[in-house]
């Protein structure tokens, strides 16, 4: 359990600040605190009523159970027994856990943000770690690439660290607090989306629990029915926006309204929270560590709601980087660099087929050609590799996605993916 960063000696991480107390640094938390490290969690509770990321996918479920906290879980959330897409008037794709073939598990669950936080910080609470309610404060060092804690928040630790702390993790989300305070570029992806989202009291549903993707005439929703109510969200092309008014509020209410899609499924929706609004997607950092700090969750990069692999992609970096904290090798915090980078990359890549119209045009395809003896055959393969896309662990398979890419360049049959795009 070495950190070697630099010219600088070797080190055991013993004592780790993490920065922010969403999923991932709630996660981190409880895997450091197991194998014995002193941890400690700078979280302002949050004040926006609404977050991103209430659609779980199954490959979540086996980190939760290994966190211990499947069981509370379940007690307040939905159980969400499969995903359905909505591309058109007549091409529609509903998928069922319980028959994707070689997932993590059969279902999964769509949670109320707030209790489904409230629930990891708890348990990470419960195994030690020291949870401060306030912002830390940082400083850089001059002429250096290293940050630290100011000394009035480390007093304010009152003896919990008596000096400063090994590392300093930054789950703050899209605060990006670090890269901001140390000008970490990001590389930034090409749609220029805005997010509008509210909780309604009803929305029509194919399926009972699904989260359902809809295409619209400008951009694509998503309805995640919760206990009681159903995240409705809009992604639309902030070029779009201004037609549909100038208040969040008023763009939501006019696109339930005026959208062809939206009237048909959410007609009589009434909105009961309030509308949040997200612009800033597709980021990934440079840098993920350097000396003495590291990021993980939407700090290192988010991609895209789509798939609802945000919250999966940020949990599972939360699992590597504990274990990259406890080798503590310069080759280790390089080897999680590469991984998180690596699965971001290719979700960007999925997602960029889903936006393209080719992902569900080669579905189409399937569907339309079940009768062909050749796809009866292989038919239960390919399900098999592309429902990793829709259970979330696509990216952990470089099988599944040279399948995915190899469909999607020749398994189009002469279909025009236009037909299927997201404008």
């Amino acid at each position: 359990m070495f950190m070697n960063f630099g010219n600088h000696s070797h080190q055991k991480i013993n004592a780790v600040a993490i920065l922010g107390g969403g999923p991932a640094a709630c996660a981190l938390a409880i895997l450091l605190c197991r194998a014995g490290l002193r941890v400690a969690i700078w979280h302002k509770p949050k004040t926006a009523p609404l977050i991103v990321g209430e659609s779980l996918v199954p490959a979540v479920i086996p980190m939760l159970q290994n966190l211990g906290v499947e069981d509370a879980i379940r007690d307040f959330s939905m159980l969400k027994p499969g995903a359905t897409f909505n591309l058109s008037k007549d091409i529609n794709f509903s998928f069922f856990f319980k028959n994707l073939t070689g997932t993590t598990a059969t279902y999964a669950y769509n949670v109320p943000r707030d209790k489904f936080d409230i629930a990891l910080l708890d348990m990470a609470k419960k195994n030690g770690t020291m949870v401060y309610e306030s912002p830390a404060n940082l400083e850089r060092i001059p002429n250096t690439e290293k940050v630290k804690l100011t000394s009035d928040t480390l007093a304010a630790t009152n003896g919990f660290f008596t000096q400063h702390p090994d590392i300093i993790v930054d789950a703050t989300g899209r605060v990006r607090l670090l890269p901001k305070l140390l000008n970490i570029a990001s590389k930034e992806g090409t749609r220029r989306d805005t997010a509008l989202f509210a909780h309604v009291d009803q929305t029509y549903l194919d399926y009972e629990g699904h989260v359902h993707t809809t295409r619209l005439d400008h951009g694509w929703s998503w309805r995640i029915p919760l206990p009681g109510r159903v995240s409705l969200g809009m992604v639309i092309n902030s070029k779009h926006l201004p037609k549909f008014g100038e208040t969040k509020e008023e763009r939501y209410g006019n696109l339930l309204k005026q959208d062809s899609v939206l009237k048909t499924v959410a007609a009589h929706a009434q909105r009961i929270t309030p509308v949040m609004e997200y612009t800033n997607y597709q980021l990934i950092s440079e840098r993920m560590f350097g000396d003495g700090w590291v990021l993980v969750g939407d700090t290192a990069g988010f991609i895209d709601p789509v798939f609802s692999s945000g919250l999966f992609l940020g949990m599972q970096g939360a699992f590597k980087l504990a274990q990259t904290i406890c080798d503590g090798s310069q080759a280790a915090f390089q080897h999680y660099e590469n991984e998180e980078k690596h699965h971001l990359k290719i979700w960007q890549e999925i997602v960029s087929y889903y936006y393209d119209g080719r992902l569900f045009t080669c579905f189409k395809v399937g569907k339309s050609m079940q009768n062909n003896l050749l796809i009866k055959l292989l038919y239960p393969h390919i399900d098999k590799h592309m429902g990793r896309i829709f259970s979330g662990a696509a990216s952990t398979s470089p099988y599944s996605v040279g399948l995915l890419r190899f469909i999607t360049q020749y398994g189009m049959n002469g279909e025009d993916s236009r037909e299927l795009m997201i404008y």
